[in-house]
């Protein structure tokens, strides 16, 4: 029987990466020539470096890279920290199966609602103050503290590390399966060693060179995060990638070309991030290696589980307690300090229909519409990948597919401003479909992430058994791999429209105010004083994502009961 292929896939990888190197490629071209005072369309036609003078000059430039160096680089190591006291604690164990069910729903929250509502929540006003003074009678105001927007950038800090520890735990799932935890933690505790002593010395080594990608994605992101820092960042100053937005939003058109120029500086500084964290990991393998040497057990590893409890409770009550106050202050009458509970009103939601029904039914189109053609485009990818397995082709174009990360690793300021110039020039500004394109060049990363491993580690002898009962390669995919791939790519396809719907910045500058979606206006909405109507762009924001995994697992649970009925059927 004749094993090629009916229909050749090998130009997909070659697709993937043209949807996202066109804009990426684009967008660094069309910043960097502003950054050095190249911009026509402003009458600017000599290279300068009057834009770097104008961004060093500019107030609040120095203290807004630190405060980014700060909040970044600290949240992105604090998430990785919290990422391993979890596995040490908890992996394996039936409690941490518990909260791989919840890891989904956690995931879906996009990060302007879950900073929205975390802020109701600790402000000074927020509902645990609130809590506290009705129940102790003090204080009879709100305290003049600062537990939110902080200069010190403490908050963001925290909101950024609750928001991206559930990610890295995803991603270790995927591999610790391979790495025989269980055997290995007996092994050790057979030899006399503790809990903490294996992870750190014998695990941890092999699980972080396969979370060194997700790992450098958290902290360019981190680095270079807009919304969040909008919504829980210090304000004066701000950090840079929100100084920078601030120069490319400003009236004076001018300051665009020092907004170009601190784009490119904060290219600059999260490459050099990048590039230190990789240059410290011999250090850490040097300290590994001494801990292995030096003879000690750590038997007893005291505070490892106070610790890790606390992570975890901490994370409870932040994903809790946000959801709580906002689904309060969205059903919220008057709500006078100190009292606990608002006197509900429904208007806000009656008028919701009227203020964001264009904005749901935009970030619902464009989220559903970058999800089905990311999952298309992934799974064509990854049968090739497997085809080319299976005929010992040449693997080039799997490696080109490692390139499909690089929209997580640039900082997203750092090329959309030049995309969204190349665009007005080309006059495709304007269409729904170009916002869809920019959407897509962060939903596929997020969905190959998603998918590949489940499609790699998919046993191919049974597509080879049905293809040779049936005589046909479509039948046998068709009936046979998607049919045992179903809740994979039902869970896929539900993550690319959450990273769709939780996306901020694209629509902002690829829309150029055209296009307004449930997370703008949130991200809008929290800076003004109308807390009820911030609370329901924020929990609408985040029902769909919510709704969109919900229906995966109904439409999962569905196909496998239809599919054991019918075997029930056969019998």
């Amino acid at each position: 029987m004749n094993s090629a292929p009916r229909f050749r896939l090998s130009w997909v990888p070659t697709l993937i990466l043209a949807v996202f190197l066109i804009p990426v490629s684009l967008g660094l071209a069309g910043t960097w020539l502003p950054a050095f005072g190249w911009f026509p369309a402003l009458d600017q036609t000599h290279f300068s470096l009057q834009p770097w003078r104008e961004l060093l000059d500019y107030p609040g430039f120095i203290r807004a890279t630190q405060l980014t160096l700060i909040t970044g680089l600290g949240s992105a190591v604090l998430a990785v920290v919290a990422t391993l006291i979890l596995l040490m604690a908890f992996y394996p164990s039936s409690l941490f199966r518990r909260l791989e069910r919840w890891l989904a729903p956690v995931l879906s929250v996009p990060h302007a609602a879950f900073a929205i509502g975390l802020g109701f929540l600790i402000t000074p006003s927020g509902w645990l103050m609130r809590l506290f003074a009705s129940l102790t009678g003090v204080p009879v105001y709100p305290p003049n503290w600062l537990t939110f927007q902080d200069p010190w950038g403490i908050s963001l800090i925290l909101v950024l590390t609750l928001k991206e520890t559930p990610f890295l735990v995803f991603m270790a799932l995927a591999s610790l399966p391979s790495l025989k935890v269980s055997q290995t933690l007996w092994l050790g505790r057979s030899l006399g060693y503790g809990r903490t002593k294996i992870w750190l010395t014998l695990l941890w080594p092999q699980l972080y060179p396969r979370l060194r990608l997700p790992f450098f994605a958290v902290a360019a992101y981190n680095l270079s995060v807009v919304d969040l820092a909008l919504i829980a960042g210090p304000t004066t100053p701000p950090t840079l990638a929100v100084l920078v937005n601030r120069l490319f939003n400003d009236p004076d058109l001018l300051l665009r070309l020092p907004g170009a120029a601190g784009a490119t500086a904060l290219l600059l500084l999260t490459v050099a991030v990048l590039f230190s964290l990789r240059l410290s990991e011999p250090l850490v393998r040097y300290w590994q290696q001494r801990a292995v040497l030096n003879g000690r057990r750590w038997r007893q590893a005291l505070g490892l589980h106070p610790l890790a409890s606390s992570v975890l409770g901490l994370g409870v009550v932040a994903y809790g307690g946000a959801l709580v106050v906002l689904v309060l202050w969205s059903l919220a009458g008057p709500w006078r300090f100190p009292d606990a509970l608002p006197q509900f009103d429904w208007s806000h939601w009656q008028n919701a229909p009227r203020q964001f029904g264009s904005a749901l039914w935009l970030t619902f189109s464009t989220g559903l519409c970058a999800a089905l053609i990311a999952l298309i485009l992934v799974i064509a990818a990854l049968e090739n990948e497997v085809r080319l397995n299976y005929q010992r082709r040449d693997f080039n174009a799997q490696r080109l597919l490692w390139l499909l990360y690089l929209p997580l690793l640039v900082p997203q300021i750092a090329f959309l401003f030049g995309f969204q110039v190349s665009l007005i020039w080309l006059n495709l500004d304007r269409h729904w479909w170009v916002l869809v394109w920019s959407h897509l060049v962060f939903v596929l990363p997020y969905t190959f992430l998603t998918l590949s491993g489940p499609y790699r580690a998919f046993d191919d002898r049974y597509s080879w058994l049905a293809q040779s009962l049936s005589g046909s390669r479509w039948q046998a995919w068709w009936r046979i791999k998607l049919g045992m791939l179903w809740r994979p790519i039902g869970y896929s396809l539900a993550t690319g429209f959450a990273v769709s719907v939780a996306q901020y910045l694209p629509t902002l500058f690829i829309g150029g105010g055209r296009f307004a979606t449930l997370t703008t206006e949130a991200v809008s909405l929290a800076s003004g004083s109308d807390r009820r109507a911030a609370a329901v762009s924020a929990l609408a924001q985040q029902g769909l994502p919510l709704l969109g995994f919900a229906l995966a697992a109904l439409v999962v649970s569905w196909r496998y009961r239809r599919h054991r009925d019918l075997q029930q059927g056969g019998s």
